[in-house]
């Protein structure tokens, strides 16, 4: 059987259509490695940030008093000055 021209002039073989194949299944495998090792990075991250959250709470209450103290000394000092 005879060989159709394209009317583009572009005859794409089998072969170059295998190499395209082999090459995608190529970078298929390091997207799905990638995809792994950035999963393994964000539960470490997750990981990290929430017991960063939890160290955060333990300081809550303490600055809240040393602020509230703060604040009542300075008024104390205001009025102080202020009745002279």
């Amino acid at each position: 059987m005879a060989e159709q021209e394209d009317p583009l002039g572009v005859v794409i073989g089998a072969r170059e259509v295998f190499d395209e194949v082999v090459g995608l299944r190529g970078d298929v495998r390091s997207l799905i490695e990638n995809g792994e090792d950035v999963q393994e990075t964000l539960e470490d991250h997750e990981t990290r940030i929430r017991g960063l959250e939890g160290e955060r709470g333990r300081f809550v209450i303490p600055v809240a008093v040393i602020t509230g103290v703060a604040t009542v000394v300075a008024a104390g000092l205001t009025v102080a000055k202020i009745a002279g």
